[in-house]
């Protein structure tokens, strides 16, 4: 762990730019602590990178919810990209069976809203969007291929529930072969998870089998990718946990390709401690805008986006807009699926106005629409509301 006398220069490098910093491996010698650098003598995020050979692997952590995680990560691309133009990103936050659409997108065979629809995202991964499009966004104009690296939330939702022994021979035959286990510190880690987030009825085995497919999974499907590109650098983003102590993704990715990657995690729920990964980046939170809100758990159905549910004082409750309405149009757009309301209201903050079209039915099974101007909420409740 960190010396005490330590903690005061992490508090204010956290303070300052993101810096770079060099913590040993693990290895069969005993481990002793992180050196203590000066923050103006500490290497730059590009001068760390730069020093990598130019067909590295890298991997970078996230914690899911922190910007300054997506910046540092994009910084990545971008010099990576400039300095190894032949590169592909690897992502946790699509998953497998999703590749085809997002390959259409960043080919432009569709917009950005089908590509949303289509992948499951806002059901499938739900961390708010603008994190992550200024990513996707580079990768589309620069033509770098996004691999989709996650197994499929149904098989790891089954997986929890009763483990793989319960997965049909088609359903296992989706997942990788070989799972490695018997990683003491890796259980360990795993099982600290588990307790902090007690469940009636929750079976430690099965957590740790959706633990070990996750991270398997992204390896297997980053080294098949590799193996199908040889000579194309990979850059993979995921979140920390599976990054940190090189036991998650990395030595299951390295097992597999045969020769090391490296690993960079951003301060944040991890802290340096020795052997948890090739570089530690200090950075600053930052904190994304306020999102303007319907204020209404919406539902896709097959007359389109219904209103599930509305919160208290709800914006579209305020404008007249009822639960089991059908939301038909923001701002003229239609919203045929819930990600084409996710896009009408992605770049909206708190205060901002909408005109939202809707359809009404009366008691008596008639049908009505209207159009009202609504004031988006500031805040958001639990589960998946606008």
């Amino acid at each position: 762990m960190i010396k005490p006398h330590v903690l005061p220069m992490l508090r204010r490098a956290l303070m300052a730019a993101a810096v770079l910093w060099a913590l040993p491996v693990a290895s069969a010698e005993p481990p002793f602590n992180p050196p203590v650098l000066a923050l103006d003598s500490a290497p730059s995020l590009q001068q760390t990178l730069a020093a990598l050979p130019d067909d590295a692997t890298v991997l970078v952590g996230e914690t899911h919810t922190r910007y300054d995680h997506h910046l540092v990560q994009l910084e990545t691309l971008k010099f990576l990209h400039a300095r190894t133009p032949d590169l592909a990103i690897g992502v946790e936050w699509f998953q497998t069976p999703y590749q085809q659409p997002l390959d259409d997108y960043l080919a432009g065979r569709i917009d950005e809203t089908e590509m949303l629809e289509r992948t499951g995202y806002f059901d499938r991964w739900r961390f708010d969007y603008r994190l992550y499009r200024p990513v996707i966004e580079y990768a589309r104009a620069n033509r770098i291929p996004i691999v989709a690296l996650n197994a499929p939330a149904e098989l790891t939702r089954k997986i929890g529930q009763k483990g793989l022994a319960a997965l049909s021979p088609d359903e296992r035959a989706t997942l990788p072969a070989d799972y490695v286990r018997g990683n003491a510190a890796y259980e360990a880690r795993v099982r600290t998870a588990f307790n902090m987030h007690p469940m009636e009825g929750a079976n430690f085995a099965h957590f740790l089998d959706v633990m070990l497919t996750w991270d398997e999974t992204m390896a297997d499907s980053a080294a098949r990718y590799m193996a199908a590109h040889p000579g194309r650098r990979m850059l993979i983003f995921a979140g920390s946990g599976h990054i940190a102590f090189r036991d998650g993704i990395p030595a299951r990715l390295e097992r597999r390709i045969g020769r090391p990657v490296r690993t960079v995690l951003v301060a944040g729920e991890h802290t340096a401690e020795p052997g948890i990964a090739d570089f530690f980046v200090l950075s600053a939170p930052r904190e994304l805008p306020p999102a303007g809100l319907l204020g209404a758990f919406l539902e896709n159905t097959p007359e389109g986006v219904r209103v599930g549910a509305l919160t208290e004082e709800s914006a579209l409750g305020m404008a007249g807009i009822a639960k089991d309405d059908i939301l038909l149009a923001i701002d003229g757009a239609p919203t045929a699926g819930f990600a084409a309301v996710k896009m009408a209201l992605l770049d909206k903050k708190p205060g901002d106005k909408v005109m939202v079209r809707y359809r009404h039915r009366n008691w008596f099974g008639s049908a009505s629409e209207s159009t009202v101007m609504v004031m988006l909420d500031g805040e958001s409740p639990p589960r998946r509301p606008q």
